[in-house]
């Protein structure tokens, strides 16, 4: 019979041992220990023992999967109004599917009882707060087509599609900025700035980024006011299981007033070719399928999409 709790103290090693066990695809970080997991997810502050429900098989740990939520409007906080399962992972059981379900289950329980009046499945930037660097890659995709167990977990349970992440990639060998008329006359207006371990924006940022290396390109006009800036990240532990050095963009920003002007482009292509001349092998970075601009941008320098996930929705 399968039983269900909540984590203890003394589970990290077990849940490893579930993770190493369990099919993640090739963006599940292997081989998982219980330090990894207590860097990424356990020492979180917003951690809470309740919304990662275990499940047993007499003494073995046969499945886990693990609720949270987003922040408040302001980044300062945890808003509840808003959870996800962000991910359900089971050990090969003949029982497999049945206790995916029953895991989802109780984590949509434990969000309810925190006042979630929206339930989602799979974790973003912008929700869940767990687990960057050990799923998914340069950041948190929702639920990889390479978790193909995860997604039906979800799809049996009536979720639907809320958005769908392409997950891109380049190889920075030889990556040279493109030159253009319009490239050329930013370059002459403009001044690039590198900030390694920069300040955390918010109390969010400083949340999800501890023990990560950001590196963050402002550009800059003539009077030093900044135009837009781009945020990258060391990608470890996951870019050392594939034996690459590797960057994460986590997230490019153009002033409101700015786009559409050739900044991104620029900008992201002049921070590309700095990574490639530190010796950055890889960047990747995930962009929302509906965001056409943006997955136009990053086509035009030459990168491919590898893979997808999708964000679920319970209606």
């Amino acid at each position: 019979m399968i039983e269900y709790r909540s984590f203890r103290n003394d589970d990290p090693p077990r849940l490893a041992d579930v993770w190493r066990t369990a099919d993640l695809g090739p963006c599940g970080f292997q081989p998982m220990t219980s330090a990894w997991l207590e860097a990424c997810v356990f020492s979180k502050p917003y951690f809470d023992r309740d919304g990662l429900v275990v499940a047993l098989d007499g003494e073995r740990v046969v499945g886990f999967a693990h609720a949270g939520f987003g922040p408040s409007a302001d980044h300062s906080a945890i808003d509840t109004a808003l959870g996800t399962t962000m991910l359900v992972v089971v050990v090969p059981h003949e029982q497999h599917a049945a206790i995916g379900d029953a895991l989802l289950a109780r984590c949509e329980d434990y969000l309810r009882r925190r006042g979630t009046r929206t339930l989602m499945g799979g974790a973003t930037p912008n929700l869940g707060g767990f687990y960057l660097g050990l799923y998914g890659g340069s950041n948190l995709p929702g639920l990889l087509d390479s978790s193909p167990h995860m997604q039906q977990v979800f799809r049996r349970a009536g979720y639907v599609e809320a958005e769908r992440l392409a997950v891109m990639r380049r190889p920075l060998a030889g990556f040279r900025p493109p030159v253009s008329r319009l490239q050329l006359s930013i370059r002459r207006a403009t001044t690039l700035r590198v900030i390694d371990e920069p300040a955390r924006r918010d109390w969010w940022e400083a949340a999800t980024t501890t023990g990560i290396a950001l590196r963050r390109y402002e550009l800059r006009d003539e009077s030093e006011s900044i135009l837009g800036s781009g945020t990258f990240w060391d990608m470890q532990p996951l870019a050392t299981a594939w034996g690459v050095h590797a960057a994460g963009l986590m997230r490019i920003d153009i002033d409101d007033g700015r786009r559409r002007l050739g900044y991104a482009n620029y900008l992201l292509a002049e921070a590309l070719h700095d990574l490639a001349q530190e010796g950055v092998a890889l960047a990747e970075s995930h962009v929302s399928e509906a965001n056409e601009a943006a997955i136009k941008l990053f086509f035009k320098l030459g990168f491919e999409a590898t893979s997808h996930g999708t964000v679920y929705r319970r209606p």
